[in-house]
């Protein structure tokens, strides 16, 4: 009778079905789109582990410095970076998927300072706030012959925008309008985030080759995200970041 018991038992496990080892998403702060104290984790994170776990890989989230983010994943200490964007060289590490969002970066002056706007030279002999390591597209990363002030935040940038330190300063639109209404309340009427983009890239996850299943995450998240337009997920999720 034992046996029989035992070999029932085993039976069951046999029939049940295989959960998907949990994921470990990993992101730096960038917020609305990562950030631990925004609803989901932010924007991009809510999309990324709803995506996930309908596609059977149920995540956990940890936030990192961006060097530590890129290290974790390309040696498989965490599976997935969660917003990213795509070069060739990160491909030797990563494998990415489709964007499931687009960053559109523009420029953001002072109403009572305005200057025309309509291609990068336009900005010559203007003071631009940038963020260090920050990839603002390829033609303005590359064109030397603007002033371009450093700092470590772009919130930092905005302050100096506002105050009149600065001519100009850019980042992608929804980080601006985010930084602006949670922390420059207070001048936010004095502020213009001009309508001409300057670059545009899509975000995107990208898995660790150290996984063994990297190609069947990606094809499955892409998918999963494919459903959730479909179905009014995505848009129910974007709507609750609107600034």
């Amino acid at each position: 009778m034992r046996n029989t018991i035992v070999a029932v038992f085993v039976f069951m496990l046999l029939l049940a079905p295989v959960r998907a080892a949990e994921l470990v998403v990993v992101s730096d702060t960038w917020p609305p789109y990562t950030d631990p104290e925004l609803t989901g984790n932010g924007l991009a994170i809510n999309l990324v582990t709803t995506a996930l776990k309908r596609a059977g890989y149920p995540a956990s989230v940890r936030f990192e410095s961006w060097p530590r983010t890129m290290q974790g994943v390309n040696i498989g200490v965490y599976d997935v970076i969660g917003a990213i964007w795509y070069t060739d060289e990160r491909a030797k590490a990563f494998v990415f998927s489709e964007p499931y969002l687009t960053n559109v970066v523009k420029v953001v002056r002072r109403k009572d300072r305005a200057f025309a706007f309509n291609s990068l030279t336009d900005l010559v002999g203007k003071r631009v706030g940038i963020v260090k390591g920050y990839a603002y597209g390829d033609n303005f990363d590359r064109i030397e012959v603007l002033t371009k002030v450093p700092s470590n935040h772009v919130i930092l940038n905005l302050l100096d925008v506002a105050h009149g330190r600065l001519d100009a300063t850019l980042d992608d639109e929804l980080v601006l309008q985010f930084g602006i209404s949670r922390y420059l309340k207070n001048t936010s009427t004095q502020l213009e985030i001009l309508p001409k983009p300057v670059s545009s890239r899509g975000l995107r996850i990208a898995v660790s080759k150290a996984n063994p299943k990297h190609k069947e995450i990606v094809a499955a998240f892409d998918k999963a995200i494919a459903q959730m337009r479909s179905d009014g997920t995505y848009r129910n999720i974007v709507e609750q970041y609107r600034y």
